[in-house]
This record gives C-alpha cells, structure tokens and sequence, in this order.
C-alpha cells in the first residue's frame, strides 16, 4: 500500500513541467522512503522531462532506471527506461538504435496490455517519422495517442500529445487543425503549469501566423517562448526557444527593423553555442552573413564566416563527446540485458537440477525454443548493426568532403581577396605619397585601376557568398519554365558593346520556341557568365556562337562555342574543381575571379543538369549545357 500510495505520489509530479517540478523529482530521488520500483519510476520520469532540455542528463537518469529495473526485474520499469533511451537516440540522429529501443519497449507493453505505455511509444514514433519527414505516419501516430490519452482522460499527457498533434498538422500544411489542437494544448499544459511544453506550443501558434503573413500576432507568440524560456532558464525547451529567437530576427527583417533583426541573430549565435544546437546556430551565422552583406559590412561578413567555422569546429567536438557518451550507453545497455538473460538461464538450470526428468525435459525443448528466437533476435540486430555501420562510413565520407570544401573555400578567400587588396593598397600609397608628382593622365589611369580592382573585389566577395550559401544548402531554387531565346538575347545584348570593341562576332542561334525548366536566375547566370568567358578569351576578329538542339532522350542541349584561345588539357581536368586557381587573364587584359565557372557548376546541379566542356588549345572552346526541357 505504501508503494502504491508513493508511485501515485510520482505520478502526480509527471502532471508538472516548471524547473521547480525537475528539482523537486531530483530531491525525491535521495528520499529514504522511496523502494527500488519508487526510484525507477522516478528516474525514468526525470529522463523523460530532461530529453529536451538537457540530453545528457537524461541518458544518465535513464541508465540508473534501466540498470535498477533490470536487478528487480521491474518489466513496466525497464519498457518505459528503453521508450526514454528511443527519444534520447531519436533527438540526437540516431534512429537506427531509436527504432530498435522502441521496439523493445512496444513488445513489454504490448505483452502487459499497457495502453498509456503503448501511447507513449507512439509518440517517439511520431517524433521519429517528424525526423524522417514521413508527414502521413507523423500524423497517425501523434493522433493514436492523443485518442489514447484523451479516452483515458490522462490530462497530462493529452496537452502533450494535444500539441505533437497541432505541430504535425501544421508539418502537413493543415493550418485549421493544428490552430485548433494548438490551444488545446496551451489551455491544457497552462492549467498544470507544464511551461516548457506551454513554451512549444506557442511557438508553432507563431508559425501559423507566420504563414498568414500577420507578422504582429506572430511576434506576441514568439516574444512568449522567449519570457517563458527566461522563466525556466536551464531547464526550457532549448529547441523552441533558438528557432523563437530566429523567427523573430526573419520578421524584423520584412518590417525593415534592422536593429533588432542583428538583435535578435545575435542572441540566437549566444542561445545556440551555449546549448549546442548546431543546425540553428548555421541558420543563423547565414542569416548574420547576408545582413552584413546586404549592409555592405564587408569585414563583418568575413569576421560571421570565420567565427562560425571557429565555433562549428567546437561544437563538432562537443557533438562528438555526446556521441561517444551515447554509444557507451549502448554498450553498457547490452551488458545489462546480457547479464539478465545470464542470471535467468542460471535460474534455469539451478531448476533442472530440482525437478524430475520430464520438467527436465520439457524445459529443454523450451531453451531450445529461446535459443532458436535468440538466434533469429541477433541475426536481426546483426543486420541493424551493418545497416548502421553503412550509415555511420556515409556520414563520415560526407562530413570529410565537407570539411575539406570549407578548408578549399577559406583557402580561396585567403589567396583571392589578399591581391587585389595588396593591389588597391598599393595604388593607395602611391597616389598619396606622389601626388604632386603625378600627372593628370597618370592619376586617372591609376583610378581606373583602382576602380577596376574595387569592382573585381566586390565580384568575388558575392560569388563566394553565393559559393558558400550554396554550399550550407540555404540558396532558394525556384523553378519554373523560361523562354531561352528571350534569356540569350538579353545575355547577348548586354555583351554586344564588349563585343564590337573587339570586333567578335556574337551569334544567337536558338529558335524563338526553345523553353526549358530550372531556376531563371541561376540559368542566366551559368549562361551569362560562359558568354562572358567566350568574349573574354576569344581574339579579335573571332566568332562567339550560342545554339540549341534537342536530344535523343528529350532534353534541351545547349552549345556557347568560341574560336578563342581554348584550355590546356591538364585545365581542363580541373576546371570545376573546388580551391582551384582557374582565372586567366582574356586576350584584352580582362580580370576574372576565377569563381564564376565554379559557381555554375554548383548551379547546374541545382538545376538537375548537367555542364560539360570540349576544348583544343589554340582553336577554340565549346561548352554544352544540358536542362529538362519546358512545354
């Protein structure tokens, strides 16, 4: 009776969400009253509130449950410890070892006849296809457990499952329902004072008005997460808070605040590095990036990328000694399930000795049986565990590529942006220290050069900007079908000048009805900057020529050919490479940046096309530029 009127005691904590409640569960835990089965229960329910405030913490207090479950034997104990370790995994990536923890939860709850349990596990599910972006089955299953909830009047668990329900339905764009299950929500977890789920639930009644563009209804909810984050401190909802503080930077930004735009990025590169929430803290140095260069902050830019690779590189670290933490627990996880089924089938055998040969017997045919589904459980974990290790040597492959296309793009700003500035420099001291030496011809030549510099300066600094949005995979693709004749007319015509002063002849060739699909802005790009090139490296008198065709399989081909200086075999290998040193000087003296061909490269990918160049040095050059073609 006394543990029953205890465990009822701990329920009733679960009701709670304040940092109060937390500290409250933290002293229960040393109380001398409490059984084994109390300090499980109690354990398990701090793990659970801490998965999203602080998921080292968790994985620690759910260990304890798990660990002390599995000596008492407590089932209910140990399928609610693995439901916390599925979250923890869940929240963290690693969905392989969620699925198989959660699975392992639903088997002991379903065998219990568990329905709170089950609903429970439905939840991390839904989270888990939340992850996954399966939007039907995130719906179905936060759905299956609200109307859990709900029949069993767990008021609790229906606020939460209430706004896990609202969320996806906003995920799926079904604005009326996640607006009516959203306050629900906030009704339900502000009458039990749960503030950190109170705190998400107003910031997806921010998104929603978001979305119906009305900024000031949208700014009130998210300046709520903020007073409650503020309120709970270390113990809110971290995820809520960082993703409030960015939401807030965007609508200032469309009011055309800008104080309070950098205000609000700046606190959130604060929240973010603090927390180490690397996808936001990204998020915003991008956002810091493009401000500082839409201001013209040009220092500023460079200063955003460079502290964001300083404090990339750290939390990396960091992530990387949670990760280490995380599959340690794994291996202490199997240790402990090991050493049950060792006790059990020592339990087993003491048995044997004890009774007669037919209960002899029969437990023999029923190890076989455990075996026989032992065997079948490790097969099917065995396949996991390569399934996983496949995943962990793609993941791995990916983050070197990465690190190595950052090291490559900050070796390019190191070597590209140094010389025309030594180059402005330069002209700079000598204009000052010489004036009066110089003649008037002299000055203005070396204003020009100085103009000319300036102008390639702030070329390259846009395309490595462009470079790197690329890259961080935030550059918007808008796709739609484009008229190519009347894009290679107006590419044409803004060349046309360049091109009579060099008497090349410059040939549009494609057909009125040419259409293709892609992004406009990146087509005439690509398109634009090879016209440049084909002008620039082509000799006087020479032909520059721009045709379409339409391939075999259905697609548009596009040709830009010139009778230039065309490209060194060992160039043109690396033509497209990352880090490269490509720009060359044009038959006219002209600057490049030596980014452009890099730049529609990353561009045609985009666009699901595809760039190739055929090249004889000392003939000419054509590149070939493939695009799905349009109606």
């Amino acid at each position: 009776m006394k543990n029953l009127l205890t465990l009822f005691l701990i329920s009733l904590l679960s009701y709670q969400g304040s940092a109060q409640d937390i500290d409250s569960l933290k002293r229960q835990l040393i109380s001398a009253d409490f059984t084994a089965n109390d300090s499980v229960n109690a354990l398990i329910l701090l793990g659970r509130e801490l998965t999203y405030v602080d998921a080292s913490l968790a994985l620690e207090h759910t260990n304890k449950a798990l660990n002390l479950a599995i000596k008492t034997n407590n089932l209910i104990g140990i399928a609610y410890a693995y439901r916390n370790l599925a979250g923890i995994y869940s929240f963290d990536g690693s969905l392989f070892i969620s699925m198989d923890y959660l699975q392992t939860a639903i088997d002991i709850f379903e065998a219990k006849n568990d329905s709170v349990g089950l609903g429970n596990c439905y939840i991390s599910l839904g989270h888990t296809n939340r992850r996954l972006q399966n939007r039907e089955e995130e719906v179905e299953y936060h759905l299956r457990a609200f109307n859990i909830f709900r029949v069993r009047d767990n008021i609790e668990r229906t606020g939460v499952s209430a706004h896990n329900l609202g969320e996806s339905y906003f995920n799926s764009g079904e604005y009326e329902k996640s607006t009516s299950l959203t306050l629900l929500a906030i009704e339900i977890n502000d009458s039990i004072n749960k503030k950190p789920v109170l705190s998400a639930c107003y910031k997806v009644m921010g998104l929603i008005a978001l979305k119906n563009n009305d900024f000031e209804v949208a700014e009130r909810h998210f300046l709520k997460v903020l007073e409650i984050s503020e309120e709970l401190g270390e113990n809110s909802q971290k995820v809520a808070t960082a993703e409030s503080l960015l939401q807030l930077a965007t609508i200032y930004k469309q009011m055309g605040d800008a104080d309070r735009q950098s205000k609000f990025l700046l606190s959130a590169v604060k929240f973010t590095t603090k927390y180490s929430l690397p996808k936001h803290l990204q998020r915003a140095y991008l956002e810091l990036v493009l401000f500082s260069s839409e201001s013209n902050y040009q220092e500023a830019v460079q200063q955003y990328i460079k502290s964001y690779s300083i404090t990339s590189d750290s939390l990396d670290q960091k992530q990387l000694r949670d990760r280490r933490n995380l599959t340690k627990s794994v291996v202490q996880v199997h240790e402990l399930s090991q050493a049950k089924i060792n006790l059990e089938e020592a339990n087993l055998l003491q048995s044997q000795k004890i009774q007669g040969r037919n209960i002899i017997l029969s437990i023999i045919i029923l190890s076989a049986i455990v075996l026989f589904w032992l065997l079948l459980k490790y097969a099917r974990l065995n396949n996991k565990l390569k399934s996983q290790n496949a995943t962990i040597a793609s993941q791995k492959s990916k983050l070197e590529e990465l690190n190595n296309t950052k090291d490559k793009f900050f070796s390019i700003v190191a070597h590209d942006l140094k010389t025309p500035l030594f180059s402005l420099k330069s002209f700079s001291v000598l204009l000052t220290n010489h004036f009066d030496k110089l003649n008037k011809d002299e000055i203005l030549t070396m204003s020009k050069k100085i103009g000319d510099s300036v102008d390639n300066t702030i070329t390259m600094a846009n395309n490595l900007i462009t470079w790197a949005t690329v890259q961080m995979n935030e550059y918007q693709y808008n796709e739609e079908t484009i008229n190519l004749s009347e894009l290679t007319s107006s590419t044409c015509e803004l060349f046309s000048q360049v091109a009579l002063e060099k008497e090349i002849e410059l040939v549009n060739a494609i057909d009125n009805a040419r259409a293709i699909i892609g992004d406009k802005n990146q087509v005439e790009f690509i398109i634009r900057n090879l016209v440049n090139n084909a002008v620039k490296f082509t000799n006087k008198g020479g032909v520059v020529e721009l045709k379409a065709e339409t391939t075999p399989d259905g697609l548009v081909k596009i040709s830009i050919a010139d009778t230039g200086v065309g490209i060194h075999a060992d160039r043109k290998a690396k033509l497209f490479a990352v880090g490269r040193k490509q720009s060359t000087v044009g038959t006219a003296g002209e600057k490049g940046t030596g980014l452009g061909l890099m730049l529609s490269y990353e561009f045609m990918k985009i666009n699901c096309g595809n760039i190739e160049v055929d090249s004889v040095y000392g003939k000419g050059t054509t590149f070939y530029l493939t695009f799905r073609a349009g109606d």
